[in-house]
C-alpha cells in the first residue's frame, strides 16, 4: 500500500513540476510583461509549498531539502532520468525504511504490551489481545457476525490519534467480522451501552504491512470503544 502511495505522490509531483516548468511563456522565453516578479515569487512559493506538503504526507521521513531543490531545478532545466532507475531508487528506499521501522515497532510494541499487562483490570486472552472493561453494558453482547454501532478512538504507540468517530461527530456501523481480529474478538466482551479499552498486538491488527502512513508495520494499537447498539445477524432464507 505504501509503494502505491509513494508512486502516486511522485507522479503527482511530476505533474506539478511539469506545469510549473511549462512552456507558457513569451517567444523570448520570458514571462509576459503583465506578470510581475511579485506574481512569480508568490506562485513559486505556493508550488514549493504544495510539493512539500505532498512529500510530508508520503511517509518518506526526513529528507535532504537541498537535494529536493536540486532535483526540481534539474526537472525544470530539462534533465532526463531513467524511469526504471527512478522507480528502483524510490521503491528500494521505501522497502528499507519500512523494514527498519517494522523492526523498531516489534520492540516498542512488546514493551508497550508488557507494561499494559501489569495494569489493574487488564485481561489478556489466548490470542494475545488485552482489554479492560470500563463499563460492562446492560444490553446484548454481539456475536461475530452481528453488526455493531460504535463510537471509538484509535491511538498509535506514541499516543497519536489516527482515527476517531468522536472527531467526525458520527458513530460507525459495520459487521463485527469485517474489521481487524482484535476488534472482532474484543467487542464480544461487552454489551450494548458498554465501553472497553482494547490493546491490540500487530498480529491482530495490521500485521507487518501496517496501514498507510498512519499505522506502522508491526505496531500495537490502542482503542477506546463505546458499544452503542447491536443488530443481530439474520440468516437469509434460500428460496
Amino acid at each position: 500500500m505504501k509503494k502505491i502511495l509513494t508512486i502516486a505522490v511522485i507522479c503527482s509531483l511530476g505533474a506539478l513540476l511539469m506545469a510549473s516548468c511549462g512552456s507558457n511563456k513569451t517567444s523570448d522565453g520570458k514571462q509576459p510583461a503583465t506578470i510581475s516578479q511579485s506574481d512569480v515569487d508568490s506562485v513559486s512559493y505556493m508550488i514549493g509549498y504544495s510539493t512539500g506538503m505532498q512529500i510530508k504526507q508520503s511517509d518518506f521521513g526526513p529528507l535532504n531539502a537541498d537535494q529536493i531543490v536540486k532535483g526540481i531545478k534539474a526537472a525544470c532545466s530539462g534533465v532526463e532520468i531513467d524511469y526504471m532507475q527512478f522507480q528502483q531508487i524510490i521503491n528500494g528506499f521505501m522497502e528499507k525504511r519500512s523494514a527498519a521501522i517494522g523492526e523498531e515497532m516489534i520492540k516498542k510494541s512488546a514493551e508497550f504490551l508488557e507494561n499494559i499487562a501489569k495494569e489493574e483490570g487488564v485481561v489478556k486472552t489466548e490470542s494475545g489481545l488485552m482489554y479492560k472493561i470500563v463499563k460492562e453494558g446492560e444490553g446484548i453482547k454481539p456475536a461475530e457476525r452481528d453488526t455493531v454501532e460504535v463510537d471509538y478512538e484509535g491511538k498509535n504507540l506514541d499516543g497519536k490519534v489516527f482515527d476517531s468517530s468522536y472527531d467526525r461527530g458520527q458513530t460507525a456501523t459495520f459487521p463485527l467480522n469485517g474489521v481487524i481480529k482484535g476488534w472482532t474478538e474484543g467487542m464480544q466482551y461487552i454489551g450494548e451501552g458498554g465501553e472497553i479499552m482494547l490493546y491490540i498486538p500487530a498480529e491482530l491488527a495490521y500485521g507487518d504491512r501496517g496501514a498507510g502512513s498512519d499505522i506502522h508495520p508491526n505496531e500495537a494499537l490502542t482503542f477506546k470503544v463505546e458499544l452503542k447498539s447491536v443488530k443481530p445477524y439474520v440468516e437469509k432464507e434460500v428460496k
